[in-house]
């Protein structure tokens, strides 16, 4: 029996719960924002509008490849966290090193839509992609948090890692690469 008296099966059920309502809570609020976005896009008689011509277009592009990749590289650490330790701490390093890259890759962002005069002074289509590049990171550096949180028992105490905790930060994790895959293509390629 466990501490808290429930059993491991309703543990990992309440675990999952949690992060599947707290997922749903960080959606809710992207919707909402992407709902606003649409409203905005919808009105604008000239897409792209004058305040955002001349966005840069590589750097949310290598963003998207940080994501995809630590991504990917969670996942497979949640593959092979168990049967190959050491293989695990090689990806759990990799997901971390792309984590940050992306955040590096969005302040380059953000210092090259200054340096082109796309400013949150200048409209509220600007405006809104700073406040959607803004939050991502936000949840981007929770996202590493959490990840530091499964390098603990990956790297200091593996005897204490269950499936459980690395399925719910990769199911954070993931819904981050997701957000940012919507966002970069209705941002910045549509």
């Amino acid at each position: 029996m466990s501490k808290t008296g429930a059993s491991p099966e309703l543990q990992v059920l309440q675990n999952s719960v949690a992060m599947t309502v707290t997922l749903i809570s960080f959606g809710m609020l992207f919707a909402t924002l992407f709902l606003g976005y649409f409203l905005v896009r919808s009105s604008v008689p000239m897409w792209p509008p004058v305040e955002i011509q001349g966005m840069p277009q590589f750097l949310p592009f290598l963003s998207t490849v940080f994501m995809i990749l630590s991504s990917c590289t969670y996942y497979w650490m949640e593959k092979k966290a168990f049967e190959k330790p050491a293989l695990g701490k090689v990806l759990w390093i990799t997901t971390v090193a792309l984590g940050f890259s992306f955040l590096g890759s969005q302040w380059f962002l953000w210092a090259a839509l200054k340096a082109t005069g796309i400013l949150v002074a200048n409209g509220m289509v600007p405006s809104m992609v700073y406040a959607f590049t803004w939050l991502h990171a936000g949840h981007i550096v929770l996202g590493l948090i959490g990840l530091f949180y499964v390098g603990h028992y990956v790297f200091t105490k593996r005897e204490s890692l269950t499936k459980i905790k690395l399925m719910n930060v990769g199911k954070f994790w993931h819904f981050l690469g997701v957000v940012w895959l919507i966002m970069y293509l209705l941002i910045f390629v549509i």
